[in-house]
């Protein structure tokens, strides 16, 4: 059975913080007023649905829950005067488990719902979301194939963005030839269609089975091919737990390109990880050292709480719980339902983030800048670290 956890956080202790509106768009601002702790409104559920037990998407599920928790904290557990009621349930590894857990969200009466880690659970939910009109915030990558629903609206990216920001840089920087690697997964066919959108300087294309082992000599064949290829550079979707492996396989196969990557296949390493993928290339919207006020004020409080950088997973949902939180202020005095919700969050506009401003497209997904990133020592520390801009992309 999918765990439940119901976390009230109207008694968190007081945190003076710079920035304490950061997250909150402009027309929540807007849309604020002052609330007397003595005349409180009225308490609002809100659902988190996240893979906190266990399993592959686990370190994606942490920081969603981070993520939200870290937004209501540093309000002390309000959103526009409203105390916050944190419903939490376990999504699991599966369809199945992920959609019963949504429609024990939908039974408890929440507002709105935040979260979904598993890239497959999101399609199948569209009809279940859509029936019962509880406004989904959908916090992690989303299928560039997925048409457009009322009620969901995706706050991380579409799959097929990462391969178009770096598919436009090698374009504009003259790269001839470039070699196309990727899991024979749905992510994969989107990352790579992104590319080819942007960019038709790909010498080879090569389709890896989704059940190869995590192990240097399970690439060999893959990596000997990129370097008789000739190209110059690769650009490559191989997940998190299986790239150190791939970067092995390519330096003993000698190749010394630049090695390219959607920001997934490092988000999650370890420090000794991020060591052994060193010069790794990954394109993301988001980085812990950008400098912006709302991501100094985010990034510290999340490095004292967790003692460690903060990942796009948890922006996703920080910038989530900003989108709820100014369209509750939309609502003004009226009382607060799914379907009065789910039409503020439309005219919410523009998101005071993390990671830069953005606003949500028609397609109801962000119009955000992307990030080139490469993994290399800060100070005496691996990490993803900024190197500049990389495209417009929404």
């Amino acid at each position: 059975m999918a765990a439940k956890n119901s976390l009230s956080l109207n008694n968190l202790s007081r945190r003076r913080m710079l920035g304490v509106f950061a997250g909150v768009g402009a027309a929540g601002l807007a849309g604020c007023s002052v609330t007397s702790s003595d005349d409180p409104k009225s308490t609002v559920r809100l659902g988190l649905i996240a893979p906190l037990a266990g399993g592959p998407n686990k370190p994606v599920g942490a920081d969603l829950e981070h993520g939200v928790k870290l937004y209501l904290q540093m309000r002390d557990g309000m959103m526009s005067g409203h105390p916050i009621e944190l419903i939490i349930e376990e999504e699991g590894d599966t369809v199945e488990s992920g959609i019963k857990a949504l429609e024990s969200l939908h039974s408890k009466e929440v507002a709105a719902v935040i979260g979904i880690a598993n890239p497959d659970l999101l399609p199948s939910v569209r009809d279940l979301v859509e029936k019962n009109r509880v406004p989904l915030l959908a916090a992690h990558g989303s299928s560039a194939d997925m048409s457009s629903a009322i009620y969901i609206w995706r706050t991380a990216f579409v799959n097929n963005e990462p391969g178009q920001a770096v598919g436009l840089h090698l374009r504009a920087q003259g790269a001839q030839s470039v070699a196309l690697v990727s899991i024979d997964d749905k992510f994969g066919q989107d990352v790579i269609r992104g590319f080819q959108d942007r960019n038709s300087r790909a010498v080879m294309t090569e389709w890896l089975n989704p059940a190869i082992k995590a192990e240097p000599g399970a690439f060999a064949s893959a990596a000997a091919r990129v370097k008789n290829s000739g190209a110059s550079d690769l650009f490559c979707w191989v997940p998190a737990t299986h790239i150190v492996s791939f970067l092995t396989a390519l330096r003993s196969a000698g190749f010394n390109g630049r090695v390219f990557a959607p920001g997934l296949s490092s988000e999650s390493l370890t420090m000794q990880q991020l060591d052994a993928a060193q010069g790794l290339y990954t394109a993301m919207q988001y980085s812990s050292d950008l400098s912006n006020p709302s991501n100094r004020a985010f990034s510290a409080q999340f490095q004292a709480e967790h003692r460690r950088s903060p990942t796009a997973f948890a922006v996703a949902a920080y910038d989530a719980a900003a989108v709820v939180d100014s369209a509750i202020a939309l609502c003004l005095d009226e009382t607060i339902t799914p379907t009065l919700l789910n039409q503020q969050i439309s005219s919410v506009g523009q998101v005071v983030s993390p990671r830069g401003n953005w606003q949500f497209t028609q397609g109801r997904t962000p119009q955000q800048r992307w990030y080139l990133r490469q993994i290399r020592l800060d100070g005496t520390i691996w990490s993803n670290t900024l190197i500049g801009d990389l495209a417009t992309l929404g």
